[in-house]
């Protein structure tokens, strides 16, 4: 596969991404989903949604978690420069100034790194989030304040000397280590703020600083999957291309230039939706994510998707505790969405990792389904500790997932197209049978070592299923064996017990015939009879059945406690601090006792009218005892 995730054919020209478990595009499921044993799979797809009216705020502070913009400003002479006693300008923070015009760190040099800040008071024109401005309280709430002062340097940006910027650094003053920008003149820029939330105005945010970085939008974006990063072992950069506008120029030169003007109108309008972009994911069976499956996920408040909600693919969503503070939502809480596409993610790992959709379309409108959805659950995440032999990628969960039905979306990325990683796709297979699933794989030679190439690997979830396996296989037998024993001898000690009840009750029904009894007085008497006999039986019977089959099934759970070396290499276990504690136990079924009772109670009954309905047909001196017997 190449550095963005998709699979190549020709590897001599390719980019080799690394021995490493990858997201990648592309991938042929069916010889995995049709194996024996499969039940279903859920490949679940990751896509951003846009909420106009919802800035997405991160956990901690509160700040909006992109923060990126475009803005258009000026350097007012009047509010910095300062004429000092012998003539010369400066600024009120005593920088230099050249030639009346104020500098920026601009320059590169091998092996150093520029750390030169300017601190400057400056208009804002606009901006295209509409976030970044310093925000201050009034009687009727907060308003923005365009005149800022601020701390604008370029620490992160050096001048990429393989495309040529001549034309622009002309234009800025460069000469060769600042930029200098005129006084009183509007310029457009694209930038990365730091803001600090102001929790004692109800989590307002302020900007405290710009910096001047190169657009994301126009970029060339390339996955890595061996750097050691806050985001785990995959990771995502974006290279600059000939496409990205310079990062900043003079406003009057862009409006010259309508191709360049739409480019910054283009990434304005893609930050704006940046800014207020949720993660979605979405689901067939929330059950089947290896969090929510081994107990580190679960419900906090409300429910999960129903199974009807799943099928009909209503507008609703589960969302976490964290974001449901943040965002100020609740259960009932309705949310209007727009969805689009987004390749810019990693499987992030790390405790507090977040999910970062990136709208990059230069389209203004490119958004493939919109909906209004109900919160009806919010789940919380207990963290993982100890040694695990689970993947980190898979049991993640950023804690700003939001998850809504598959069906929910009528044109979602057709299944071919969605990435697939041990942190999407989840296979229900039937209980025990992991082995003809592994020897199909094999078969397949998905797994298996294989010289240069890497070795897919499987883990299993089971809830401690494996460790009574054995004995559950071997107590199934047994228990088919015993039904069919069981079953036979019930009909014939039924009927049997019917027989000879009957002939036992054959003089009876000749004497009360003798008497002038009636045929109908009779076959009451013989059957009542035999109601309360079988009855009582019948109960007596149960009662020892049940307490015999609980004894049974405790000796046979007190050594099924034993896990076969074999399968340790499938199973994947939580670290003993976060167990979920799982008790077995065999027993009778109420209902199946109950059936067998009436079964036997049946049989017999049955039987004892037959035999009693021929001898109420005969004569009575023909039901008596002859002479000699």
């Amino acid at each position: 596969m190449d550095l963005t995730g998709h699979i190549v054919e020709n590897t001599i020209n390719s980019n080799y991404a690394g021995y490493h478990a990858t997201t990648v595009y592309n991938y042929d499921l069916e010889p995995i989903v049709d194996a024996p044993s499969v039940i279903k799979y859920d490949l679940r797809a990751r896509c951003g949604a846009y909420s106009e009216s919802n800035v997405a705020l991160s956990r901690d502070e509160r700040i909006p978690i992109f923060l990126r913009d475009i803005i258009k400003f000026k350097i007012t002479s009047e509010d910095n420069l300062i004429k000092h006693p012998d003539g010369t300008y400066g600024l009120d923070n005593e920088e230099l100034l050249k030639n009346n015009k104020f500098y920026v760190q601009a320059g590169y040099v091998p092996g150093e790194i520029y750390t030169q800040h300017g601190k400057y008071k400056i208009e804002i024109q606009s901006d295209a989030v509409n976030l970044f401005s310093y925000r201050y309280k009034t009687g009727s709430g907060y308003e923005r304040n365009s005149k800022l002062i601020m701390n604008m340097n370029t620490d992160n940006f050096s001048l990429d000397r393989e495309f040529d910027y001549s034309d622009k650094l002309d234009q800025l003053y460069y000469d060769g280590a600042y930029i200098y920008l005129e006084p009183d003149t509007e310029y457009i820029a694209s930038i990365s703020v730091y803001c600090e939330s102001n929790k004692d105005e109800d989590s307002k945010y302020k900007t405290s600083s710009i910096t001047f970085e190169r657009d994301h939008l126009y970029g060339n974006c390339k996955y890595y999957y061996s750097l050691k990063t806050l985001h785990g072992m995959e990771t995502a950069f974006v290279f600059g291309t000939a496409e990205q506008p310079f990062w900043l120029q003079k406003y009057e030169e862009v409006k010259k230039n309508p191709e360049l003007l739409e480019k910054f109108n283009n990434i304005g309008r893609a930050y704006y939706i940046n800014a207020r972009s949720f993660g979605v994911m979405t689901t067939n069976d929330v059950t089947g994510i290896p969090a929510f499956n081994l107990g580190n996920m679960y419900i906090k408040d409300g429910r999960v998707i129903s199974e009807e909600e799943y099928c009909s693919g209503s507008k609703v969503c589960m969302i976490s505790k964290d974001l449901a503070r943040t965002q100020g939502w609740k259960i009932g809480s309705k949310i209007d969405f727009n969805f689009y596409e987004f390749h810019y993610f990693t499987n992030a790992t790390k405790m507090g990792a977040q999910l970062s959709p990136r709208y990059t379309y230069t389209s203004p409108d490119h958004f493939f389904d919109s909906g209004e959805y109900e919160v009806v659950g919010i789940y919380d995440v207990r963290p993982m500790t100890g040694s695990s032999t689970i993947s980190e990628a898979a049991i993640s969960v950023p804690w700003n997932t939001i998850y809504i039905p598959e069906k929910s979306l009528e044109n979602a990325p057709a299944e071919e197209d969605r990435p697939v990683t041990g942190a999407l796709l989840t296979i229900w297979l039937e209980n025990g049978k992991i082995e003809p699933f592994i020897e199909r794989m094999n078969e397949l030679g998905i797994t298996g070592a294989k010289q240069g190439d890497y070795e897919a690997r499987f883990t299993f979830y089971d809830q401690g299923y494996s460790r009574i396996q054995p004995s559950l296989e071997a107590l199934s037998g047994t228990a088919e064996l015993l039904l069919i024993l069981s079953s036979s001898l019930l009909v014939i000690a039924a009927l049997l017990l019917a027989f000879f009840y009957a002939q036992s009750q054959k003089q009876s029904i000749g004497t009360m015939r003798l008497l002038g009894c009636s045929k109908a007085r009779a076959f009451a008497a013989v059957m009542l009879s035999a109601l309360i006999i079988a009855v009582t039986g019948a109960l007596i019977g149960a009662a020892i059945g049940h307490a015999l089959t609980a004894s049974v099934g405790e000796s046979i759970m007190a050594n099924a406690n034993q896990t076969p070396e074999e399968f340790l290499a499938f199973s994947a276990y939580l670290a003993e601090s976060t167990q979920v504690e799982v008790e077995f136990a065999l027993g009778a079924d109420v209902r199946v006792s109950l059936l067998t009772c009436l079964a036997a109670l049946g049989l017999f009954i049955a039987g004892t009218l037959v035999f009693v309905l021929r001898y109420l047909g005969k004569g009575p001196r023909e039901l008596l005892p002859r002479a000699g017997e």
